[in-house]
């Protein structure tokens, strides 16, 4: 009963540990991409429910479509603890695949390490900041451009 007592115990604690924050880490998520020992970043789709989940609905996301000839917005979500410190992993909201220099620059984002002020020096200034479960969070646009959507009934 002792041990069923402490594993229970164990469990609540590691559970309140993972889901305590606005993006809960899971460990084998397929969506995480881990860089090195303390970082690393959720590439997830705007098509995944995910990132409503994790109460990211504020993110500037537009799909390339065809009546904006192709182009759209994907979205970097950055959340930070009352600090001014990167808290999470960063979520890159996608419409297509990103490209090298985004995946660059988010690696370069450490949890706990890096600070407002060198996000605002590798991002730039941030397109909409809000508060998510108590977390201040940035908001980042990458325009994107898919020349499928320009004409779609063409090969």
């Amino acid at each position: 009963m002792k041990r069923l007592i402490i594993w229970c115990a164990f469990l609540m604690q590691s559970l309140a540990h993972s889901f305590a924050g606005p993006i809960p880490r899971v460990s084998n998520d397929r969506d995480f991409v881990a860089v090195g020992h303390n970082g690393g970043y959720y590439m997830v789709s705007s098509d995944s429910g995910k990132w409503w989940r994790w109460g990211l609905v504020r993110a500037p996301v537009r799909e390339p479509k065809m009546f904006m000839q192709g182009y759209g917005d994907d979205a970097i979500a950055i959340p930070f603890d009352v600090r001014g410190r990167v808290t999470f992993a960063p979520v890159y909201i996608y419409t297509i695949r990103p490209e090298n220099v985004q995946r660059r620059r988010l690696e370069a984002l450490i949890e706990g390490v890096t600070t407002q002020a060198e996000v605002r020096s590798l991002f730039g200034r941030p397109v909409v900041q809000s508060r998510v479960r108590g977390f201040e969070v940035w908001f980042y646009e990458i325009p994107v451009y898919n020349p499928f959507e320009v004409f779609p009934d063409r090969s």
